[in-house]
């Protein structure tokens, strides 16, 4: 299935907001990090592990800070405002009943199918790794 241009534009649109977003807040320095004596005490244990790859603990901890937050923006903004527009706003609840309340069990045999489907990609990986 071909995706329309406009859906193609409204999903850039969603980018270009994002990518706005994330560069206003990009971290220029580590003074403004309030928590950062914390975990730079806590990051002193792992020490040995960072030699020579990281030479600024307090930018790697605001980095890490700016990370965590793309990463919420990602999952919030950009993954549902995509799937918003490629369903064309149709969200459906797969439960029964009303709400949340009455959530729908697996069968049997659509454990038995994801299963069987799990074991053949399994086997497969298998078979190609001996080759």
């Amino acid at each position: 299935m071909a995706i329309s241009n406009q859906k193609k534009e409204q999903i850039a649109e969603v980018v270009i907001k994002i990518l706005y977003s994330r560069f206003e807040s990009f971290p220029q320095d580590a003074s403004g990090n309030r928590n950062a004596p914390f975990h730079e005490a806590f990051l002193n244990a792992f020490s040995d592990k960072f030699d020579e790859k990281v030479t600024d603990i307090p930018f790697f901890i605001s980095m890490s800070s700016w990370l965590h937050g793309l990463n919420t923006t990602m999952g919030q903004t950009f993954f549902e405002s995509v799937a918003h527009i490629l369903s064309d706003g149709d969200k459906r609840e797969f439960t029964s009943g009303a709400g949340r309340a009455g959530v729908l069990q697996i069968t049997s045999q659509q454990k038995k199918a994801a299963s069987d489907i799990i074991t053949a990609e399994f086997n497969l990986q298998m078979q190609q790794n001996s080759d």
